[in-house]
C-alpha cells in the first residue's frame, strides 16, 4: 500500500465539559492525540462521544474547556475554519452531485483553481478505489461506495483532524469488516489524525490506536486495545469491554497491587493488579460492584 505520510497534526482536548442545562453530557475529559494517530471513541449510546465529536467539529461550543489542534487552541473558530473533516453516519453525499462533484466541493469553495481542483479530486478517488465511478450518482453507488465516497470528500481539503461518527452503522456486517479494514488503511496512508466514534467493541479494538471507553460523560480509560482488554481501569471497561464473571463480596484489605475480598460464596482470594493499580482504583471498583 506504500508508505504512511503523517500530515495530521496534534489534538489535545483539554478538561473538556459540555452541558445540556442541568444534565452534563461531557464531563471534565482530557485526551492527547498524536499526530496520525487513530483513536476510538467507544461506549454505550448516550455516553457524550458523540457530544464531543460535535465540540471538537465546532458545531457545539463546549461549556468549558478547550480544543488545541497543533498547539493552537481552536475554540474561537467556526466550523469551515477548523481544518477539520468529518464523516456523517448517513455520509451526507450532495444526491444531485457526481462522487466526483461531492470530492470536489470543499476545494471549489476554497476558490482553488480548477486544474488543481481536478489533480486532487483524481488523488482521492484513486486512493478509495473508485477513479472508474466518478461520473455516478450517489443514488447509484453502494452503500460502501458513498462511505469511500464520503471520506474522499473529508480528506481532499487536507484537513489536521479527520472525525468518523458511525461510519458503518448503515452497513450489513460482511461489508462492514470490509470498510473497517479499507478506512484503517485508507488513515495509514493519508495519515491523517483521526476520532472514530463507536459503540462496537470489535470495532474499536480491531481499528484504533488507542481506545478511549466513555460511560455517562466520563472517560473511563484510554489505552491501547490491549490493556483495555487486558487491564481493565474500573468494573464498567471491565464488562462493556469482552465477557466478565463477576464474584461478589467483601474488600477487606489493600495491600500494594493486591486486594484481600472474602466471597459471599465462602472463602477469601487475593485479587492482584498491575502494578499501576492503586488503592484508590481498588476502592472505585468495589464500590461498583456492590
Amino acid at each position: 500500500m506504500g508508505a504512511t505520510v503523517t500530515t495530521g497534526q496534534s489534538l489535545f482536548i483539554d478538561q473538556v465539559t459540555h452541558r445540556y442545562g442541568a444534565s452534563t453530557a461531557v464531563q471534565d475529559v482530557t485526551i492527547d492525540v498524536k499526530g496520525g494517530e487513530l483513536v476510538a471513541l467507544l461506549g454505550p449510546s448516550g455516553c457524550g462521544k458523540t457530544t464531543l465529536l460535535r465540540a471538537i467539529g465546532g458545531f457545539i461550543n463546549q461549556t468549558e474547556g478547550h480544543i488545541v489542534v497543533g498547539g493552537e487552541a481552536i475554540d474561537h473558530l467556526p466550523p469551515n475554519k477548523r481544518s477539520v473533516g468529518i464523516v456523517f453516519q448517513n455520509y451526507a453525499l450532495f444526491p444531485h452531485m457526481t462522487a466526483a462533484e461531492n470530492v470536489s466541493y470543499g476545494l471549489e469553495a476554497r476558490r482553488m483553481p480548477r486544474a488543481e481542483v481536478k489533480a486532487r479530486v483524481d488523488e482521492m478517488l484513486t486512493l478509495v478505489k473508485l477513479g472508474h465511478l466518478a461520473a455516478r450518482y450517489p443514488r447509484e453507488l453502494s452503500g460502501g461506495q458513498q462511505q469511500r465516497i464520503a471520506l474522499a470528500r473529508a480528506l481532499a481539503v487536507k484537513p489536521s483532524i479527520l472525525l468518523l461518527d458511525e461510519p458503518f452503522a448503515a452497513l450489513d456486517k460482511n461489508l462492514r469488516l470490509d470498510m473497517q479494514i479499507e478506512i484503517k488503511q485508507i488513515q495509514r496512508l493519508a495519515g491523517t489524525t483521526t476520532l472514530i466514534v463507536t459503540h462496537d467493541q470489535e470495532e474499536a479494538l480491531s481499528m484504533a490506536d488507542r481506545v478511549a471507553v466513555f460511560n455517562l460523560g466520563q472517560l473511563e480509560q484510554l489505552g491501547t486495545p490491549t490493556e483495555i482488554y487486558d487491564r481493565p481501569a474500573s468494573l464498567f471497561v471491565n464488562t462493556f469491554v469482552g465477557t466478565a464473571n463477576q464474584l461478589t463480596g467483601k474488600l477487606l484489605a489493600v495491600e500494594g497491587n493486591a486486594a484481600r475480598v472474602a466471597l459471599d460464596l465462602g472463602g477469601e482470594l487475593v485479587a492482584r493488579a498491575p502494578i499501576e493499580y492503586s488503592a484508590t482504583i481498588w476502592m472505585r471498583t468495589a464500590r461498583q460492584s456492590g
